[in-house]
């Protein structure tokens, strides 16, 4: 078990990231990770896993409070969801291939480009 301030702060980033995840759809990639390097000093790739692992608790809870809301297109959540499973698993090969410092600065580049598009909308 992680010291006890480590604790609070994991439980931290978990309440942010289960608020922004149902608010924005976001939450592992744009919160957890991003937290697990910076406040707690997780490595990219320990980060990156222990995101998903997380990521997939708080998508079972939003999915199921969408869907009493009638919410959830399964058909296209299915069209979405079964080929990222092979994306993922391809994720997870290439990153075993990129250093960690690597892997963060790719990210950044990543979250920056984004938020150029989504500003420039």
């Amino acid at each position: 078990m992680p010291p006890t301030r480590s604790v609070l702060l994991l439980a931290g980033v978990g309440v942010a990231a289960g608020f922004l995840s149902a608010l924005f759809g976001v939450g592992g990639g744009v919160i957890v990770v991003p937290a697990l390097v910076l406040l707690l000093r997780f490595d990219s790739k320990s980060a990156t896993a222990t995101s998903l692992a997380a990521i997939g608790i708080t998508a079972i809870a939003g999915t199921f409070s969408f869907s009493l809301f009638d919410h959830v297109h399964w058909d296209s959540a299915a069209l979405v969801g079964l080929p990222a499973l092979a994306g993922s698993i391809a994720g997870v090969q290439l990153q075993e291939r990129i250093s960690s410092k690597a892997l963060t600065r790719l990210f950044a580049l990543f979250i920056v480009a984004v938020a150029v598009i989504l500003f420039l909308e």
